[in-house]
């Protein structure tokens, strides 16, 4: 694996001073995925904005991202810089599995995003900090999982629990989702989109903030039943 400035072909990242990093088989010299980082400042100093991260289709699931995610944290180093921001959706699990577990990325719930059509769409701003990673927090037990979901799902559709008590640390049940997925969940039911909107904006307005996003292990998951979650801690006191 190289890292090779691409910013002739990047004229954008090149007016932004930023790099675009690529993973390359220097068996093969076959391009297997690419991230692109560019500096700027906010009123913590210094940060990177992460432009995009792509991997071919071919080499997904093998590591690739996280490499890129390693190579872009060593960049901003290099520049002593440790903290990138960026957004997506807390839908998209795969992204969850990456920023979070991986590498300790902070999410935090942005009001009134929407599709071009006008749907409300869940969407997070998010910051890594490759020198202070998010800490998976302690007080919520694989068995307590499930118990404390807003969510249960029948037949792949989210339905609200009745009566949530919006007390101690509470979880987001999710099964593995992706923009494929999602468009098609979409396209069978209308409501899709802005029911799990409308989960996290209640989360959000009684004080929860994403905590941790993890898997329940196959001891802990009821077959056939979603085994990804969110971790929610109220974070703002009333």
């Amino acid at each position: 694996m190289v890292r090779v400035p691409l910013l002739d072909d990047l004229p954008r990242l090149a007016e932004r001073r930023g790099e675009r990093i690529a993973a390359i088989d220097t068996d093969t010299m076959t391009l297997l995925g690419a991230i692109g980082v560019y500096p700027d400042r906010d009123e913590g100093g210094a940060f990177y904005h992460l432009d995009h991260i792509e991997v071919l289709p071919a080499y997904k699931g093998m590591g690739v991202d996280a490499f890129l995610m390693e190579q872009a944290g060593a960049y901003l180093k290099e520049h002593r810089v440790t903290r990138l921001k960026f957004g997506t959706s807390p839908l998209l699990t795969a992204n969850a599995e990456l920023y979070i577990i991986q590498f300790g990325t902070r999410y935090r719930w942005r009001e009134g995003t929407r599709t071009p059509a006008g749907q409300p769409w869940p969407y997070v701003s998010c910051e890594c900090d490759f020198d202070d990673p998010l800490a998976r927090p302690l007080d919520m037990m694989e068995e307590d999982v499930a118990a404390r979901s807003v969510l249960d799902w029948a037949e792949g559709r989210p339905m609200p629990r009745a009566r949530v008590s919006y007390s101690g640390p509470l979880s987001v049940l999710l099964p593995d989702l992706d923009g494929e997925a999602l468009a098609a969940a979409e396209e069978r039911d209308p409501s899709f989109l802005t029911l799990l909107y409308d989960t996290f904006h209640a989360l959000h307005v009684h004080g929860y903030g994403f905590a941790w996003f993890d898997r329940l292990s196959d001891a802990g998951a009821e077959p056939g039943h979603p085994a990804c979650y969110y971790a929610m801690k109220r974070v703002v006191s009333f």
